[in-house]
């Protein structure tokens, strides 16, 4: 049984080594040469010398930090719902279908419904965003959160 578990596996690390951890090296590398192909540390120098490229990298932890907050405090519940219901399989296709739509199209949509004042505007004034920026930085929890609710 442990033999044939393993040998399950070798697909999903495969796939794993090549879009995942070949990439990633392979950006590394890059990254201690410069445009003509000499080793060097001046990449490193300006990232941090920069005070627009490091609150780009900020700003990137900040928003997965908030999707991923946003998408655990609607997932938990919603999974938990979703236990207790008797169409157990028509609410999971319903929460599956989203799933299927553009990112943008959904960012798109989302604006569309915080566009109304009365929908959108207390919440997204007090952050201090438009709309739709608001919608733009939103939407990508409900993207995730299907995923996240599976293994739940």
């Amino acid at each position: 049984m442990k033999k044939t578990a393993s040998l399950f596996s070798v697909p999903y690390l495969l796939w794993l080594l090549l879009f995942v951890v070949a990439p990633v090296l392979m950006l590394l590398y890059q990254s201690f040469f410069d445009i003509s192909g000499n080793f060097t540390l001046d990449n490193y120098g300006t990232f941090f010398s920069s005070w627009t490229y490091l609150r780009m990298s900020f700003n990137s932890v900040l928003y997965a930090a908030i999707i991923t907050l946003v998408t655990l405090l609607i997932s938990y519940p919603t999974a938990y719902l979703l236990t207790r219901l008797k169409h157990k399989q028509l609410w999971l296709m319903l929460v599956i279908l989203p799933t299927w739509v553009n990112l943008l199209l959904k960012a798109y949509a989302l604006w569309g419904f915080l566009g109304n004042k009365v929908v959108s505007m207390p919440f997204s004034a007090s952050l201090g965003l438009h709309p739709c920026k608001f919608s733009l930085r939103i939407s990508p929890s409900f993207s995730w959160l299907a995923t996240l609710k599976f293994p739940l």
